[in-house]
Order: structure tokens, then sequence, then C-alpha cells
């Protein structure tokens, strides 16, 4: 977990990685777009609200991406998603609308789906509330064209985020993990992973495993087998965030329980580093509990040499967590008054 949540804690672990990141990194060389073609795969389950307009905003990029394909699952939706999709029509752009009935078996079965049905060897992944802005997709695939390069990634940014004092949270949140990926994909000792949208990849490589984060699973596996994954800051697409605690920790505990799956894949010693981050944010909820019981049983049974110890490692925490949001902000050019 980022240190927006756990960063109040005695022992912080990650931050460490996390300063790492601050201090190191060196710039990718940037390509101009050539007008190679792109399928757009958006996979969708009760979207109804949404894909249209998402739809809509695509169709904008015709005139910029002459070869632009858009396919759309319907994954098992009991709404009006696929009649909503199919209502969308442009004679310059192809979109392909497809109803799996008996679907709704997770977001990866979708996007595999869609990717077979793709024409393009270019594969956008976006998700059915994300509107990519307007030049995101030709930043990104210049990139595919190096050999090792399996995915070229953008950022996230809330498209609600003033709604409540929860999407401010969140989009906080996001801008700081914006940062981390962009940063790690500087460093050939981290892998940043794929987020769920704004992600071009090779399609020969477009594999998603079924998995609660198959793209950080995914991620994770072509890392394993030497492949390199960029993140470039320009390209940006924004999507709602939970507008309610339920539904927010409704999906933190998924991608929580589906990280972990990402600690099998620890053969690549050159990713060592980013293999023990990932590990040390996973146990960091524990080692947060853990950290306070000790400081707190320290301080009643006066051992103040192991307090004084937990309180300079406190400090360091806070000053990390500062430095994140402070590089955060001004790199992604976004401030915050919660």
């Amino acid at each position: 977990m980022i240190p927006l949540i756990y960063g109040l804690a005695p022992i912080h672990l990650p931050s460490f990685f996390y300063l790492d990141l601050i201090v190191r990194g060196k710039v990718l060389p940037k390509g101009r777009y050539k007008g190679e073609p792109i399928s757009i795969v958006i996979p969708c389950h009760n979207e109804e609200a949404v894909i249209g307009n998402t739809l809509r905003t695509l169709l904008k990029f015709k005139k910029r991406i002459k070869n632009l394909e858009i396919i759309v699952i319907d994954d098992a939706s009991t709404d009006n998603t696929f009649k909503v999709a199919s209502s969308i029509k442009d004679e310059h752009v192809k979109i392909k609308v497809f109803k799996k009935e008996k679907g709704g078996k997770g977001k990866a079965e979708a996007v595999n789906f869609g990717i077979e049905k793709a024409t393009y060897d270019i594969i956008c992944i976006l998700d059915a509330d994300s509107r990519p802005h307007a030049r995101s997709l030709e930043y990104l695939a210049p990139y595919l064209r190096g050999k090792r390069v399996a995915a070229a990634c953008g950022v996230i940014k809330i498209r609600n985020r003033n709604v409540n004092w929860l999407t401010k949270v969140v989009s906080l949140e996001y801008n700081i993990a914006n940062y981390i990926q962009w940063k790690k994909s500087m460093i050939d000792s981290y892998v940043p992973w794929m987020p769920g949208t704004i992600t071009l990849i090779k399609k020969h490589l477009a594999k998603f495993p079924p998995s609660l984060v198959e793209d950080a699973e995914l991620s994770a596996k072509l890392i394993e087998d030497g492949y390199v994954i960029i993140v470039d800051k320009r390209a940006v697409a924004s999507e709602i965030a939970p507008t309610t605690l339920k539904a927010y920790l409704r999906q933190r505990i998924k991608w929580a329980r589906g990280n972990w799956s990402l600690l099998k894949y620890y053969r690549n010693k050159k990713m060592l580093m980013n293999y023990f981050l990932t590990f040390f944010e996973r146990i960091q909820p524990a080692l947060t509990i853990i950290s306070y019981l000790i400081f707190w049983w320290a301080l009643y049974f006066r051992h103040y040499a192991i307090d004084f110890t937990l309180t300079l490692l406190w400090v360091f925490t806070l000053i990390v967590t500062f430095l994140l949001y402070r590089q955060a902000a001004k790199e992604f050019n976004e401030k915050y008054s919660i």
C-alpha cells in the first residue's frame, strides 16, 4: 500500500525504497508517432451509464490515428450496455461490439476475448469509464518499436475528484502512485505495473492471466521473461473513483488479495529491488500494527531507547511521505486541499 495509508507507521520499510525512487532516475528517450494502427479493447460489465460517452470521446481520435479500431466486450451485463455501445456508429472508425452471454468470469477473460478479435498488432486496454486525453495514444505507441518493450502505459487521473472527501483522497493516492510507477520505469532495478487502463501492449504478449490483478500479474510475468514496461507521464486518462467508503474498501481489498500473486515472480535477479519493495508493501499492514504495539510496549516498560529509534524512523517516514507528495504534485501539476 502507498504511504498515504501506512505512512504514519513507526516502521514503514517501503519508505527506504520510495526515497531511492525519488533521488534516482534516467530520462527515457521519446519517439514520434508514425501512424501505427491501434486496436482499443474495452471490457464492460453493466456500464450503460458511461460507455456511450467513452466511445464518443474515442471517436475524436480519428483525425490523429487513421487506422483505429474499437472493440467493446459486453461481459454478461444485465443492463443496456450492449444496446448503448451498439448505437454508436462512425464511418471512419471500426467499432465492434460483442456480447458474452456466459461471461462474468473476470476482466482477464473478457480482455483476452477482445484481443483475439483485434485486427492490429498494438492493443490499447481501456476501462469503460476511461477517457484518454487527446494525444495519449500517440505518446505511447512509439515505445513499442523497441524489441524488449512489451508495453507502454500512461497515468490515471480522477475525473470526479471534487465529489467528496473520499474522491479527493483517492485522487491524491493515484497521484502518488502515478509518480512511483513513472519513476520505476526510469530505473533498471524496478518495474512499473501496467494499470488496468491506458495501456498499449504488443498483441502477441497480451495474454492476461486469470487473476484479481491481471494487469500487474502480466507485468510481473513479462519482466521475468526479460521484457521492459515504460510509463510516460504525458499520456493521461481520467476515470471515476469510488464515491462511497464501502465501494472503495471492496476495490482495495480485491487488489490487496490479488497482489500476493506477484510474489511468485522472483527469478529475474535484476529486479530484486522491485521484488523486495513489493514484498514489503504486502506485509506493511501487519508491520504497521506490530510497530505500534512495540512502541507502546516500550513506552509502558520504559525502554526508551526503542521508542527513540522508532521515533527517528517515524520522522524519516513522514519526511519521505511529504517528499513523495511534493514531487508528485510538482510533476503532475496537481495540488490538494482535503
